[in-house]
């Protein structure tokens, strides 16, 4: 380092300096022989002097940058040197790190394969409270509890009594199903009690269907309508609601209609005329029989095009909307192979519907 130093402040800052000294020192020279060879009487003479001059200050001047340049030169040889022993202290330094690291690591894993003994300990530990657990009973189902929600059949049996029908509890009672949900006990149907009519009606209706029966209605003849006899009453007597219920009743339910009352018959339509029921005209026949010209031998149907189509190889068909093709093959990736008015080749099956 200390040749290193001399070289950097002191050998070649003096050659520098030597050589820009010389270059004035040259130019003084230059200068001299030029005017002694103009002035000199014996011009021999004074080219010798300043050949000799020229050769001198040529040497001077080769001397000066041969020392400089080999200055330069040891300087950056012992720079590299300086660089080389940088570099190997680096390398050395890396080296060491990665000991250091290795010898930490497999420190860490002897440490993680060294053998311990752990404390036994009891692994499932019981609560030292346990909760009460509630005895079971069976609980009784309340099947109307979620009648009200929702949008499902609401009960109008309210309604219905107004306008005198007959009670919506007798007929759910009517069509009860037989059999239950698992856990429920089958119901038994009440009997419904037929309505009771009075005497006085029963009599009138009979000779209003009598009458009727011989009459008959609009002029035809009508067949005598069997009465149905009255159910026997049931045993024991009848509840107050079922007797409120009789009495609700209208007349028109409890009296049958007779035919009297009836509507008159609809007027039938007038027959048709034989001419009327002729059938139409047949179609006119099917000129267009002839095969083309271009269509095969033989060919498996004919097809006409839905969309247009332009070929994106040597072997596939272009055709507009409307063209009529005969295929010859299907294959089973999609595509047919056809044959047209412009020639023959590959089209996609999708392009076309059958023709009828």
């Amino acid at each position: 380092m200390a040749e290193l130093q001399q070289l950097l402040e002191f050998e070649i800052p003096m050659g520098r300096e030597a050589l820009r000294s010389n270059h004035s020192s040259l130019l003084r020279v230059a200068d001299y022989c030029e005017s002694n060879y103009i002035q000199a009487t014996e011009k021999r003479k004074a080219l010798e002097e300043t050949m000799a001059f020229t050769t001198q200050a040529l040497a001077s001047v080769a001397y000066q940058i041969s020392n400089l340049a080999g200055h330069l030169l040891r300087m950056l040889d012992l720079q590299d040197t300086g660089l080389r022993q940088v570099e190997a202290n680096v390398s050395t330094l890396d080296q060491m790190v990665n000991m250091h690291i290795e010898k930490v690591g497999r420190r860490e894993i002897g440490a993680l394969a060294v053998f311990q003994r752990l404390p036994t300990s009891q692994k499932i530990i019981p609560p030292e409270n346990l909760p009460v657990m509630e005895p079971y009973y069976r609980k009784p189902l309340n099947f109307t509890c979620l009648d009200d929600v929702g949008h499902g059949v609401k009960d109008l049996s309210t309604q219905l009594s107004r306008t005198g029908t007959l009670s919506r509890k007798s007929i759910k009672a009517a069509v009860a199903p037989t059999s239950g949900t698992l856990g429920r006990v089958p119901r038994v149907p009440e009997p419904v009690h037929l309505p009771v009519i009075p005497d006085e009606k029963v009599s009138a209706a009979s000779s209003l269907t009598s009458t009727s029966s011989t009459e008959g209605i609009c002029g035809f003849p009508v067949a005598n309508v069997p009465v149905m006899p009255q159910a026997p009453p049931l045993p024991g007597s009848m509840s107050p609601s079922a007797e409120a219920r009789e009495k609700s009743l209208p007349e028109e339910l409890l009296t049958p209609q007779t035919a009297a009352d009836l509507p008159p018959p609809l007027d039938l339509p007038p027959p048709l005329e034989t001419d009327e029921l002729m059938l139409p005209p047949p179609p006119p026949p099917d000129f267009d029989l002839e095969e083309p010209t271009w269509a095969p031998a033989q060919y498996l149907e004919k097809v006409v095009t839905l969309y247009p189509y332009t070929c994106q190889k040597d072997n596939e068909l272009s055709f507009d909307v409307g063209t009529t093709i005969c295929v010859t093959r299907r294959y089973s990736d999609g595509w047919c192979e056809g044959v047209t008015s412009a020639g023959s080749g590959f089209f996609p099956g999708n392009y076309v519907e059958p023709s009828y």
